[in-house]
């Protein structure tokens, strides 16, 4: 696959995710009465059309012959590289940390006013559809997208780097909803890609990705005061300590599953 493909199929991909949400939503909202609560709405419509438009990509450019079934057997995977992804999980989540903070930390530094960044969830339905698209629908979908689809076909026709480099910008793209999470998705594409090209595994790449959501999903649902890390801003020697920590746990991690055996 040339490198221009690899962006036409994201760009693709999210106009799919865009044509199917306004296929959802502009029925309800001009043809039939205005729900009280759009919040199952909008949920059934975020998974709709995150899985419809990664199917229409299968479906009409990708057409996969591989066992997905026997792509995910346990059996087939190295038990011993699964004690080494939730460390590289929580060093990925460490050290993409100031990325998704940058705003928070500029203003911080500039004296601006701050407030308790403590986040709760009040709607547990909203909640509910959040952690099957985040847990469920996206760690599969875009794992079988991002690496095995656009980075399996780049790679057979670049350098290994390059595609991983091209792979991780468009992993990258599709999350330009929010601008804070551009970086660290990048980031975690380089991460993913390197697993992915080393084992010839999607499931390590899936698991991995679960691992990482399910920490955010995590940390962002709890109530905790302001001055503890996960949730906290106070940007003093102890966070940035931990985002050094991240980086590290994250290369120990990746050490060692490259250098694991039948890898």
């Amino acid at each position: 696959m040339s490198i221009i493909k690899a962006f036409l199929y994201t760009v693709l991909a999210f106009v799919f995710w865009v044509m199917i949400q306004l296929a959802i939503l502009l029925p309800i909202k001009y043809l039939i009465d205005k729900p009280d609560d759009f919040t199952h709405i909008f949920g059934i419509t975020k998974i709709l059309s995150v899985v419809g438009s990664f199917l229409l990509i299968y479906y009409f450019f990708w057409k996969p012959k591989f066992d997905l079934k026997k792509a995910l057997k346990f059996q087939n995977y190295n038990p011993g590289i699964y004690l080494y992804l939730p460390i590289i999980g929580l060093g990925l989540f460490l050290l993409n940390k100031p990325f998704w903070d940058f705003t928070k930390i500029m203003k911080y530094f500039q004296g601006v006013s701050r407030i308790d960044y403590a986040v709760i969830s009040s709607n547990n339905i909203s909640l509910f559809y959040n952690l099957i698209s985040t847990l469920l629908i996206a760690p599969i979908v875009e794992e079988l997208f991002y690496r095995k689809f656009l980075l399996e076909k780049l790679a057979k026709k670049n350098r290994p780097i390059l595609a991983i480099i091209v792979s991780s910008i468009c992993f990258s793209i599709i999350h330009i909803e929010t601008p804070n999470n551009l970086i660290p998705t990048f980031i975690s594409g380089i991460i993913l890609g390197i697993i992915y090209l080393k084992t010839k595994k999607i499931g390590y790449c899936i698991m991995l990705h679960f691992i990482v959501n399910l920490i955010i999903m995590t940390t962002n649902n709890i109530g905790t005061l302001n001055n503890n890390w996960l949730t906290g801003y106070h940007f003093n020697i102890i966070y940035w300590l931990l985002f050094v920590t991240g980086i590290i746990l994250t290369l120990f991690g990746m050490k060692r599953i490259t250098a694991a055996k039948n890898v």
